[in-house]
């Protein structure tokens, strides 16, 4: 299931500025500004008229839509704070992220990226509250989009808590909201979670088999996701132990990979470019600010851009064949080169991260043979031979593996931290370099938020 950016979905979207928007529009009642242009508008919604049964499915593909957009803002700083992706271009704000500057409220395309992902996560929240008063009051007319609205909130939840240090989630549009607080945004994911429990519920008594794939992936995730933020937060140190065994994620692990077929992804794919600044695929494939990176890649010459063809732009190898990855083959295929365009999709949860989920968990507990089990299931899916259990280290493995079919799915970051691991080009006295930090609460906010960290440019003191 793809979330799109359909019309419906953009005009349900904007309906919920509405409200706000006619305050605005009241202090001009005494101007005759535009005296004599008498214009209906045809896309003009009330927010009372998204009550309407018939505006569920809209509602819905709006929440997705707009989840769908915050992930292609998102995943380009995230990925290039990372080793995931390099700076090339002229953009400064690249730079630093690339060298692991990564706390600072001003930078242009995480200032950009934050609202969007706070819209994501309000416009997914209002939909579901819309949608479950109209099934408790029997009017919906598709439980199926009911489901999905609790999916696309839980999911903006857990990406808020796994790659925000702090958020503010406000209840409406107009009132101040105090941030969470860096000590509480575990938070996230139980919120998450609560939002993944109500879909499965859906889910499962309309026997929608592929809503419960995905929400008992994400469900498993956000458990997953908590467990390593605990890891890595308050202390903002490697944690000793870098190993996650969950029992709540391996469970829901276990019951997902049960539901999935063998080689599932659910992903999130724009069909439209309505924010080309800040989306990934526009400022990789097109605008060439940003490419895979060095680790990963053999990258044009002389222009030092996008992969050279083939497998010979791949320079990750496998560690058992020693041959240039496969895997990451795919994926750049499928990310980083002109052809895949734009429009670059986004895996959200996979069979293969449920494999490795149970994989650590198994390591985590000693369990040498379900490790090397789940891990050649991986493997198994692209044709790999298999691993031995002991060259490389199961802990090296268990990282390669994340590594490739993980990519560019907002996992690496949080995995070099825990495991001690340097970008090549993270600067050493950046914030990513010397203190586990994530993205702070951006500018924007802060100017349009008092109750937000003043001043709007000051870095949060956690992270200097």
């Amino acid at each position: 299931m793809h979330a799109r950016l359909t019309r419906l979905g953009r005009v349900a979207r904007r309906a919920l500025a509405t409200a706000a928007a006619t305050g605005a529009a009241g202090l001009l009642g005494g101007c005759d500004a535009f005296f004599g242009t008498d214009v209906t508008n045809p896309n003009a919604v009330v927010e009372d008229q998204l009550a309407n049964p018939a505006a569920a499915t809209a509602l819905t593909n709006g929440a997705g839509a707009s989840l769908t957009r915050a992930f292609t803002a998102l995943y380009g700083p995230y990925g290039t704070v990372s080793d995931e992706l390099s700076w090339i271009g002229s953009r400064e704000f690249w730079s630093a992220l690339d060298g692991g500057d990564i706390a600072d409220p001003l930078n242009e395309y995480t200032d950009a990226a934050y609202p969007l992902m706070s819209e994501a996560r309000f416009v997914a929240d209002y939909a579901a509250t819309q949608l479950e008063k109209l099934d408790q009051a029997s009017t919906l007319r598709n439980r199926a989009d009911l489901a999905r609205a609790y999916l696309y909130a839980g999911t903006a939840y857990a990406t808020i808590g796994h790659m925000y240090d702090d958020f503010v989630l406000g209840t409406d549009r107009l009132s101040e909201t105090a941030p969470v607080g860096e000590n509480n945004m575990s938070r996230m994911f139980d919120l998450a979670i609560e939002r993944f429990d109500k879909g499965l519920a859906v889910a499962r008594a309309i026997n929608n088999a592929e809503l419960q794939q995905q929400l008992l992936g994400m469900r498993a995730k956000a458990r997953y996701q908590k467990a390593l933020w605990a890891k890595l937060k308050p202390a903002r140190t490697r944690p000793g132990q870098p190993l996650i065994d969950d029992a709540g994620a391996v469970a829901d692990a276990r019951a997902a990979l049960a539901a999935m077929p063998s080689d599932y992804r659910w992903r999130l794919t724009p069909i439209a470019n309505n924010n080309a600044a800040l989306n990934l695929g526009f400022e990789m494939n097109q605008r060439l600010e940003i490419r895979a990176g060095n680790e990963y890649i053999v990258p044009e010459t002389p222009a030092n851009t996008r992969p050279r063809a083939g497998l010979a732009g791949i320079r990750l190898t496998d560690p058992i064949t020693g041959q240039p990855d496969p895997v990451l083959a795919r994926a750049i295929d499928e990310c980083c080169r002109q052809a895949a365009g734009e429009l670059i999709a986004y895996t959200v949860v996979s069979a293969r991260e449920m494999h490795l989920i149970l994989a650590e968990a198994a390591l985590a507990a000693g369990n040498t043979a379900e490790f090397v089990s789940r891990i050649n299931t991986v493997r198994s899916l692209s044709g790999l031979p298999a691993y031995n259990g002991t060259s490389p280290t199961p802990e090296a493995m268990l990282i390669h593996t994340r590594r490739v079919n993980l990519f560019l799915q907002g996992h690496r970051l949080h995995d070099m931290y825990r495991f001690g691991l340097r970008a090549d080009n993270w600067i050493p006295t950046s914030t990513a370099a010397r203190r586990i930090c994530f993205f702070p609460i951006a500018n924007i906010e802060r100017q349009a938020n008092r109750s937000a960290p003043q001043p709007p440019q000051a870095r949060p003191a956690y992270c200097t």
